[in-house]
């Protein structure tokens, strides 16, 4: 989809194009798209002279590609926060420092969460801005089979999440897992994140105060996957970590689709779960993803922040994971001044944040949304809400390490320690830190 659109606001210190004109290359499409247009509509009329051509349905490798070969668009977005080292450490897009402090700058800090203020920067610096709607990540729990455990409410430690895991798991005749309390592990409905997932559980930082690797420094991880390893045995191996692990690992095999009512989650066939904002939708109605009014979820569903270990649950609890789609300026804009303006325009467009709210469910990264009193969504989703604006919650530091390198590192070790291929867990994560070290010793 193509169409002629859109622009707002003043540029920092670059030479203006003669010709005012900016392209915007964006995945939305349908009424996404049109959302998207209609702010730079808005954009464009505030600016006379301004033109703005807008192609939707891009892909952000597509949008690298063309960067990167020099013939690429003025401002495009990535798909989510862990992306943003791709784009940044390339050098794709333009650092933004200089114009988000100049004169027609932005108060980060007022403007937008604290989460979207810290995952548009990479390696200490600003090279975009926050696009839209953020995803945050909680906790999901099937309320029938907790009532059923004798329980009323979610887990709020680690601890009670492995006691509940006990009572709410069910086994078939043969041994075999019917019902699964949490499935901590790596690969199961989780990509990559199942990881980051666990560390954020018990406040594990992913860089130290030099900005190296901390897999290894930061005993928390090695507590992280110590407890891990606890609860697949005490679960689902009666004590047995080996027999709990080729259990879970035929469970997990036989998951149900994802993005249906097959989802082992709607089916009943796991009672809690960690996942994004955005499956809300999915688990209150699987065929046509409608949020509002859920009065009739297809599984009868709670959410709550994640569990945390007991020794942060005073300082940590009702944060959580929060990313989000990032916009920023080419390398070989022509246009650069206006190209700002573009962005600053679509990051801060009031309008175009409440509708993407009401219309996808996405947590809004404005503040001024957030308060705006304008956005309806079931009391389901006000979790979310809380998790976003919460000052701990985030996305981990980002580095200029490509698409998720860090990220598929620290999985991949779990995805061998789960299945007790790791004899040395020190040993395992300082050889993750030392493959992170030269992740970030390359040219991204």
């Amino acid at each position: 989809a193509v169409a002629m659109v859109a622009g707002t606001f003043v540029g920092a210190s670059s030479a203006q194009a003669a010709d005012r004109n900016v392209t915007v290359w964006s995945p939305y499409k349908g009424d996404n798209l049109k959302m998207w247009d209609a702010a730079l509509a808005r954009i464009e009329k505030a600016n006379p002279g301004l033109k703005i051509k807008s192609v939707g349905s891009v892909d952000m490798a597509k949008s690298l590609a063309a960067i990167n070969a020099g013939n690429g668009p003025d401002i495009s977005v990535a798909n989510g926060a862990g992306n943003l080292g791709w784009f940044c450490g390339t050098g794709a897009w333009q650092r933004l420092n200089t114009y988000v402090a100049g004169s027609n700058g932005i108060n980060m800090k007022s403007t937008f969460t604290p989460s979207a203020n810290a995952y548009t920067v990479s390696s200490n610096n600003r090279c975009g801005l926050p696009a839209v709607g953020s995803e945050t990540f909680g906790f999901y729990y099937n309320k029938d089979l907790l009532k059923a455990a004798g329980y009323t409410a979610a887990p709020k430690t680690t601890k009670e999440l492995l006691d509940m895991s006990i009572k709410l798991t069910k086994f078939n005749s043969d041994g075999s897992i019917k019902v699964a309390g949490f499935v901590p592990w790596a690969g199961y409905y989780g990509f990559e994140m199942d990881a980051m997932w666990l560390g954020l559980m018990f406040g594990a930082k992913w860089y130290g105060g030099a900005g190296e690797p901390a897999f290894a420094s930061d005993a928390k991880w090695a507590k992280a996957f110590t407890w891990q390893k606890d609860f697949i045995a005490k679960v689902y191996g009666g004590g047995d970590f080996k027999a709990g692990s080729t259990k879970l690992t035929k469970f997990v095999a036989a998951r149900g689709d994802e993005w249906g009512a097959g989802h082992d989650f709607v089916s009943g066939r796991v009672a809690m779960k960690l996942d994004a904002d955005w499956m809300a939708p999915m688990f209150c109605d699987p065929d046509g993803w409608a949020l509002n009014p859920c009065t009739k979820p297809a599984v009868n569903f709670g959410t709550a922040p994640f569990p945390v270990d007991a020794s942060i649950l005073s300082s940590n609890y009702g944060s959580g994971l929060v990313g989000g789609q990032v916009m920023g300026i080419s390398k070989g804009s022509k246009n650069v001044k206006d190209a700002w303006i573009v962005l600053k325009g679509l990051a801060t467009d009031l309008t175009l944040s409440i509708d993407f709210a009401n219309a996808n469910g996405s947590v809004p990264v404005l503040n001024a949304a957030l308060k705006s009193g304008k956005i309806t969504y079931p009391a389901i989703y006000q979790t979310f809400y809380d998790i976003a604006g919460n000052s701990k919650s985030g996305y981990h530091t980002l580095k200029n390490t490509g698409e998720h390198l860090e990220d598929v590192e620290i999985f991949n070790f779990m995805s061998a320690w789960q299945a007790g291929s790791v004899s040395d867990l020190k040993s395992g994560l300082r050889d993750v830190a030392s493959k992170v070290t030269s992740i970030l010793s390359r040219n991204y």
